[in-house]
């Protein structure tokens, strides 16, 4: 793909209020991460919400994508959900190791669920815009997702330092996050006609905005969480 056509997927620059969310979101969740990481129990709830994003995109690939996909993308697909259900049973583990058994049926956070509804209203509103229907905005979306599982991770990598246990896999998931991200933009291009992309970028510039619209508050309430676990954890000891 061209640099050109990359530009036409790119997020553009944040001003004002999002450039700050932005900045508020990152610094924050980097101090929730060192709180959530001072206890087994914050550790685990990490691995828990990767465990269930992952699991979230398996049934977007299985229910969405796998629905009635083109011959030419089949193969791409199929791939692409054997390496998210390799993430999930990696992070299953090593939730394993750390002495938990992961639930058997996992729900995401209101937050996390709030924002899936509201990018499927996005996905069915633009659809009919598409020669190729919903696979379109299923791709963009999915993008938008990846992007996001790029950033989580590559930021969470940064904050660990070298020898954690947790960054072979970690950097393992971000290698596989990033060529999925590359899939997604190669999708597009082959999918979404010249006269299309007007269309695209306005379903691109909603998906974005819902994925920032509980930013700030999804990480407060991850930092809250990991001072409550250390916390606890710390009690736990003191009178165990």
């Amino acid at each position: 793909m061209s640099a050109a056509q990359l530009g036409l997927f790119a997020a553009p620059p944040l001003r004002g209020w999002p450039r700050l969310q932005a900045f508020l979101v990152d610094h924050i969740k980097r101090a929730a991460l060192r709180q959530l990481h001072a206890s087994r129990a914050g550790e685990l709830l990490l691995l828990r919400i990767y465990l269930i994003g992952e699991e979230a995109t398996e049934q977007t690939l299985q229910h969405e994508m796998l629905a009635n996909p083109p011959a030419w993308l089949e193969r791409q697909v199929q791939q692409h959900l054997r390496e998210e259900q390799e993430h999930s049973a990696l992070f299953a583990a090593a939730m394993r190791e750390r002495g938990m058994q992961p639930p058997s049926e996992l729900r995401a956070d209101r937050l996390s669920q709030a924002k899936i509804r509201r990018w499927q209203h996005i996905a069915r509103c633009y659809a009919p815009h598409f020669q190729q229907g919903v696979l379109v905005p299923a791709y963009a979306i999915g993008l938008c997702a990846e992007q996001m599982a790029e950033r989580v991770l590559s930021r969470h990598c940064a904050v660990l330092p070298a020898e954690h246990p947790l960054q072979g896999l970690l950097g393992r998931v971000l290698a596989d996050e990033r060529k999925h991200v590359r899939m997604c933009l190669r999708t597009l291009g082959l999918s979404v006609a010249a006269h299309e992309q007007p269309h695209l970028q306005q379903l691109l510039a909603e998906a974005r905005a819902v994925d920032r619209a509980w930013g700030v508050t999804g990480a407060l309430g991850m930092y809250l969480a990991g001072i409550a676990l250390r916390l606890r954890g710390k009690w736990q000891r003191a009178h165990g």
